[in-house]
Formats: C-alpha cells, structure tokens, sequence
C-alpha cells in the first residue's frame, strides 16, 4: 500500500492571503500538481493530518475538496488545531473521497486516527473520550496486524524548541495507554518538518508541511520556505518512508 502524507496546508478562502509571508493556497496547489505528476499513479490513499485551515472558513476546506479531488484517490483526514471540526466536517461529509474515521484496517496494518484538538490551544491534547477510544481500538487491533497511530500533535519531543512549545499536552497518559501494545508508527503533523525518530521503540513521522518549514532546533519564527509531502509504502515485512520537499 502507497499512502501519501499531506498536511499542514494552512488554506484561506482568499488565494492572496498569507501565512509568515507565504501564500499557502497557492503552495498547496503546486503540491498537489506535484503529486499528480509524480505519484498519483500508483498511490491508494491519502492521510491530511490536520491544520487543513488557517482562517477556519467554509471556503477554504471547500478548496481543500476541490484540488484534493483532482488525485481521485479516497482522503483520511484528522482536525488540527487550527481547524473548525464542524466546518471541516460539513462540507466533507458531502465529498464522496473524504473520510473521516476511527481506524483503518488494510493489509498488514491497522491505522488508528485521533483528535489531538482542543479549543483555545495550539498544543495538543487528548480528551478522556478520545484516551478511552485509543485504549479500546488497541485491544480490538486484529492480532496478525501491526498498529500504526495517526494525530496531528507529536507524542514526543522533536528537537524544535519552538514547535516543542506546542506538544501533545499529555503526552505521558498517551504512553501509558500505549505500552506494551504492538504500536510500531506513529504518523504526525504539526511539526512542519520531515522528521523520524523512536521514542518508547515506537518509531514517530512527520511530514513537511505545504506551505513552509520550521528550521529545524530554532526558538523564534525562524522559516524555511520549502514545501513538500511524505510517502509511505506498507507491507508485510513493515514499512519504508522518503520525503519530497523543494
């Protein structure tokens, strides 16, 4: 299996409106192109992961479907922290690729999707609903599977003080319910880079955002104007990932 990793595409309903100096609709358009040229040929899906809006419009997520679509493949989404969950939820639900789902069983794997949101916060953090669903998707995993978990805010330190700043909150009570299980991947946004480290032996990824980098290890809103997207391959002997950005 080919999925392919968009996020943080920070969308407005107007094109010439801008994110730290970059116009991220038409950002999203290039990669979108991109992927059209290089990859949707062979790709079964594609995972948003969040922060899909900037301005939390109706427009914007309706631009999401509209150049989304364009792949004709189906779309996992998850809300970010930047997004309206019922907006987002309104006009997707009317998108016949759109879906939004607690988990996702294919072949080899079995994929677990969380709301890392909370109102009024950039970080991350997960309710006692969304920590109760997690503990009862891993006991109801099919046992010949391994378990992958999708989010928007990363469980773990990066190494970017100032994306660290914005972690998962209670990241200690998502190990706790996680240990001992067949986790082996972790897939994030919000970091606005590529990275991949192990924590807990569970190996994290992110992907670099649509519309700009964070420099990696900065502490101020330093930028890097790449853009870019992750792929990643899925199959029995585990996974294999590699990243485009330019």
């Amino acid at each position: 299996m080919k999925i392919i990793q968009i996020t943080d595409t920070h969308l407005f309903a107007d094109d010439e409106s801008e994110i730290f100096g970059v116009k991220s609709n038409f950002k999203f358009r290039e990669v979108i192109n991109k992927i059209i040229d290089e990859e949707h040929h062979d790709a079964n899906m594609i995972f948003l992961t969040g922060d899909i809006s900037q301005d939390e419009t109706i427009k914007s997520y309706q631009i999401a479907v509209a150049h989304l679509s364009k792949l004709n493949l189906p779309v996992y989404w998850i809300p970010g922290n930047h997004d309206n969950i019922k907006k987002a939820e309104e006009i997707f639900q009317n998108a016949n690729n759109f879906n939004r789902k607690i988990n996702l069983s294919l072949p080899n794997w079995h994929f677990i999707f969380l709301n890392t949101k909370i109102d009024g916060s950039e970080a991350g953090y997960l309710s006692d609903p969304e920590l109760t669903l997690l503990s009862n998707e891993l006991a109801a995993s099919p046992a010949d599977k391994k378990i992958a978990i999708v989010m928007h805010h990363h469980p773990a330190p990066v190494g970017t003080p100032l994306v660290d700043h914005y972690i998962l909150m209670n990241a200690d009570e998502f190990w706790s319910v996680v240990s001992g299980k067949k986790v082996e991947l972790i897939i994030c946004g919000h970091v606005h880079g590529d990275y991949r480290f192990i924590h807990n032996d569970v190996v994290i990824e992110s992907a670099p955002a649509t519309c700009l980098q964070w420099e990696k290890g900065t502490k101020k809103l330093t930028a890097d104007k790449k853009i870019g997207y992750k792929i990643y391959h899925f199959d029995n002997d585990g996974y294999r990932s590699s990243v485009k950005m330019w």
